[in-house]
């Protein structure tokens, strides 16, 4: 007598479970990696910012401090008040100053990029020198020139001279961007039309390398309205600007809530001439490129 084993059935064979079934059931749920690069980059992101922001944030604060812990707004009177001299001073100093950038930094950046001349590195490398010169040395340097070779250190153009000079790198770099990005065909265009070189300049090239020029005022300008270091050295007696009053309040009488209100309308200033023009023209000519 032959005794047969009971079939297992069909639904207790293993085979007989689907694939993507027991696949499901054996791997654990894991988080994409692409997925946990991107929340690891916006966490460092994210630290950068409030890292950051903080020291400003803490300012913004102590600016509305009144008597005894209480908020009081009645500081920043004193930004249009007693400082509105010094702000003034500031915004004055730093349109002379762009201006002086302007008119040199435009014919500069036309020549070292239409035209193929040696030493046109060393040349760029030469012009592009302050930005790696320490303000104190600057301010030595412009010290020494002024008391025996051009005698403006009792003159307002002699802080408005240190603020271009110091400042001229910005203005040039992104001027040079725009050109570098403009193909000359446009100018040689005009030029078959009957335009003369001046023509095309100022009608066909200088409106396409707009965004660049805008883009060196805007970091001029936030240089100038915030120097203070080379301003100690060459500012003329009677000359206050913003950024030395908050220095010297600073140095003699602490960091007042006064003071601070002062800091925080420079900071607004600042920020809203950076998200102004980042709104108008975005970050095209603020990026890196082949210049030479």
């Amino acid at each position: 007598m032959t005794v047969t084993s009971p079939r297992p059935s069909a639904a207790s064979t293993p085979s007989a479970v689907p694939v993507h079934a027991r696949a499901r059931q054996v791997r654990p749920r894991r988080i994409p990696s692409l997925r946990l690069v991107d929340v690891v980059s916006h966490g460092y992101i994210w630290l950068c910012l409030v890292v950051f922001v903080l020291p400003f944030l803490a300012l913004l604060v102590y600016s509305f401090t009144g008597p005894g812990g209480t908020y009081a707004i009645e500081n920043f009177q004193y930004v249009l008040g007693s400082f509105g001299e010094n702000l003034f001073w500031s915004v004055r100093v730093a349109v002379f100053a762009l201006a002086i950038d302007l008119a040199i930094a435009l014919p500069a950046a036309y020549a070292l990029v239409r035209y193929p001349f040696p030493g046109k590195r060393l040349l760029y490398s030469a012009l592009a020198l302050p930005l790696f010169v320490p303000g104190a040395v600057i301010g030595i340097s412009l010290v020494l020139t002024y008391n025996f070779t051009y005698h403006l250190t009792t003159s307002i153009w002699g802080l408005v001279l240190a603020m271009a000079v110091g400042t001229f790198p910005l203005m040039l770099t992104p001027i040079m961007v725009a050109l570098k990005d403009l193909p000359i065909v446009f100018e040689e265009a005009a030029e078959c039309l009957g335009a003369s070189r001046w023509q095309s300049f100022w009608r066909i090239v200088f409106p396409l390398i707009g965004p660049g020029v805008s883009a060196g005022l805007m970091l001029a300008f936030i240089i100038v309205f915030n120097e203070y270091l080379v301003t100690l050295f060459v500012h003329p007696p009677g000359v206050t600007t913003a950024p030395l009053r908050i220095f010297n309040l600073v140095r003699t009488a602490g960091l007042l809530p006064t003071t601070a209100a002062l800091a925080v309308t420079m900071q607004l200033i600042s920020f809203a001439s950076v998200l102004l023009f980042f709104r108008v023209f975005g970050t095209r000519y603020l990026k890196g490129t082949y210049l030479l």
